[in-house]
C-alpha cells in the first residue's frame, strides 16, 4: 500500500536525507513500518540549517514530494489551490492519504482530491482554542482568530466526508455530532526503549522541578516561575529546569521569563537547557528530575506527560484539554486548575512531602503508559484508516 501523508511542518533535504522535527520524524518512521510505501507531501524550510529539523528519517520506503518552500500562513489560507496543484499527479498514485490537521491547507485535501482519492484526517489541535491565548498585537491576533474560524468551518466540512482520528476527548466531543467515522487515538513519541522504571524520586536534598515544551503565554510557564519563588521562601534546596524552544523567535518569550526570574531573585536556581532531541537527550532530562510540572492553559493531550510518566517522573498538570480524561487526580498525577500559582505551590509541596502518594502516583502512571507506545498507537491508526480499503 502507498500511503500519502501531509503536515504543514517543513522539512529539510540534506546530505543526511530528509530531516524533520524529532517528534514528527519518529512518528513517520513508525508509520513507514506499517505500509509498503510512505509518500510525504511536505513543505521545505526556508532555512536549510533549521534547528528544529534535527531528526533524519531512517526508513528506506519513504518517497518525498516537495510542496516548495513554506509560504506564510495567510497565503496558504487564501490561495490553497496554487500549492496543491503541484502534487495532484502524485496524490493519484496513493491508495490512501492521511492529512494531519489543523493547518491552513488541510481542509482543502478533501475538497480538491476527495472525489478520486480516499482522504483521512488526524486532528491534533483546535485553531480556535489556540488563537485565544496568542501573544500577539491586537490587530494581528484578531486577523488570526477570524482566519481560524474560517479554517475550522472548512475542516469540519471535510471531516464529515472522511475517516477522522482525534487525539483528545475534547476534540472527540467537538466533532462527535457531525462526523460519523470518528476515532479516538493517542499520539506519542514513546518507543519501547524510552522506559525507565524507578520506585521513587525526591530522595536528594536539591529537588529538581522540570518543565519540557515550548515557551509561550499559553503554556503557563510564568505561573510556574512565580510558584517556585513562593516555595523558595521556606525551602532553599530546590531548582527549576526548563527544556524547550521558542514558538515565536521574533517575540522571544524567554526574555520575558528571564526578566521575571531576575526580578524574583531566582537566577541561581533556574536553568535553561535549550532544545533536547526526542530519545536519549530528552530522557536524560526526565531521569535527572524529581517532579514534572505542566501548567498549561490549553492542551490536547501533551506527549510530554507520557514521556515523564514513562521515565517514572511524578506529574503535576492542569485540568485542561484531555488531561483529566486520561489522568486521575491523586491516582496517576496531581491535577490542578490553570492560571493558579498557589495550586502549583501546594501540589509541589505535597509531592515532595507525601512519600506514600508520590510512590503510588509513579507506579500507577508507569503502568498506564505501557499501552501508549508509538508502535502500538501507529498500528492502531493504520488499522483504522485501512479498514475499508
Amino acid at each position: 500500500m502507498n500511503l500519502g501523508f501531509y503536515y504543514h511542518i517543513p522539512a529539510v533535504l540534506s546530505d543526511q536525507g530528509i530531516k524533520t522535527p524529532a517528534y514528527l520524524g519518529v512518528f513517520l518512521d513508525a508509520l513507514a513500518q506499517e505500509v509498503d510505501l510512505l509518500t510525504l507531501f511536505m513543505h521545505l524550510s526556508r532555512n536549510p540549517n533549521d534547528p528544529n529539523a534535527s531528526y533524519s528519517l531512517k526508513s528506506r520506503n519513504i518517497h518525498f514530494v516537495s510542496l516548495g518552500q513554506k509560504t506564510p500562513a495567510w497565503d496558504r489560507f487564501i490561495r490553497p489551490g496554487r500549492t496543491l496543484k503541484k502534487i495532484e499527479s502524485e496524490i493519484k498514485k496513493c491508495d490512501l492519504v492521511l492529512v494531519r490537521a489543523p493547518s491552513p491547507l488541510s481542509p482543502n485535501f478533501q475538497k480538491k482530491f476527495g472525489k478520486t482519492s480516499k482522504i483521512s484526517y488526524l486532528v491534533v489541535g483546535d485553531y480556535i482554542d489556540d488563537s485565544k491565548n496568542l501573544d500577539q498585537p491586537f490587530i494581528k491576533k484578531l486577523v488570526i482568530q477570524l482566519l481560524s474560524v474560517r479554517n475550522d468551518k472548512q475542516l469540519t466540512n471535510a471531516l464529515k466526508r472522511s475517516t477522522t482520528l482525534v487525539n483528545s476527548a475534547k476534540l472527540q466531543e467537538k466533532y462527535s455530532k457531525v462526523v460519523r467515522d470518528l476515532h479516538l487515538i493517542k499520539t506519542t513519541t514513546l518507543t519501547s526503549n524510552d522506559f525507565f522504571q524507578r520506585d521513587d524520586t525526591c530522595q536528594r536534598n536539591d529537588i529538581k522541578i522540570l518543565y519540557t515544551g515550548s515557551f509561550c503565554l499559553s503554556k503557563g510557564v510564568m505561573d510556574l516561575i512565580n510558584a517556585v519563588a513562593i516555595i523558595c521562601q521556606d525551602r532553599k534546596s530546590l531548582s527549576l529546569h526548563f527544556v524547550g524552544w521558542e514558538t515565536l523567535p521574533k517575540r522571544p518569550y524567554v526574555e520575558i521569563m528571564k526578566n521575571r526570574i531576575t526580578e524574583l531573585g531566582l537566577d541561581n536556581i533556574v536553568y535553561f537547557h535549550g532544545f533536547k532531541s526526542v530519545g536519549r537527550e530528552l530522557n536524560d532530562m526526565y531521569r535527572m528530575a524529581d517532579i514534572y510540572v505542566l501548567p498549561s492553559y490549553q492542551e490536547g493531550f501533551p506527549r510530554t506527560i507520557w514521556e515523564a510518566m514513562a521515565n517514572s517522573l511524578p506529574v503535576i498538570a492542569t485540568r485542561v484539554g484531555s488531561i483529566p480524561h486520561y489522568l486521575q487526580d491523586r491516582v496517576n498525577a496531581i491535577l490542578i486548575e490553570p492560571r493558579n500559582p498557589n495550586q502549583i505551590v501546594n501540589a509541589i509541596r505535597e509531592m515532595i512531602n507525601n512519600e506514600e502518594l508520590r510512590r503510588s502516583i509513579i507506579s500507577s502512571a508507569f503502568e498506564l503508559v505501557q499501552e501508549n507506545t508509538l508502535e502500538i498507537q501507529t498500528r492502531k491508526l493504520v488499522k483504522i484508516i485501512t479498514e475499508e480499503f
